[in-house]
């Protein structure tokens, strides 16, 4: 398993793929996102997801190094951005902490997206955050 998976546990590492996920998704893709997060469904573009448990199968489960539960995400980064795929488990409050953070970024320079205020106070509560 540690050929196929690098699990990411210092900050700036998580940083930098969390980064990297919203470099992705800002834009056309966070409204999307989001109401996925609402839902607790995972949610990626091209090499970086976000997943949920109930969006792995058993065959995802086990190919893991480390088991998903009820109260984490996965973020992965994979292949060409890394030679080894990342992974990094955030519990729910984390996670938040990081949407909320890039939310409110996105609402200073564009004001009029103002849904994202209520999808992110959803997502907050969907988290049980």
């Amino acid at each position: 398993m540690s050929e196929k998976f690098r699990v990411l546990e210092n900050q700036t590492d998580i940083n930098r793929i969390l980064s990297t996920y919203f470099d992705f998704i800002n834009g056309k893709y966070l409204i999307k996102a989001l109401k996925c997060f609402v839902n607790k469904k995972g949610y990626g573009q091209e090499i970086v997801f976000v997943s949920f448990k109930n969006d792995l199968d058993d065959y995802d489960m086990a190919e893991l190094p480390k088991t998903l539960d009820d109260e984490h995400v996965l973020v992965e980064l994979g292949f060409p951005a890394v030679e080894v795929e990342e992974l990094a488990y955030l519990d729910f409050k984390t996670f938040y902490n990081y949407l909320e953070e890039n939310v409110t970024k996105v609402i200073k320079k564009n004001p009029e997206q103002n849904e994202l205020v209520e999808l992110l106070e959803n997502v907050r509560i969907s988290l049980g955050v």
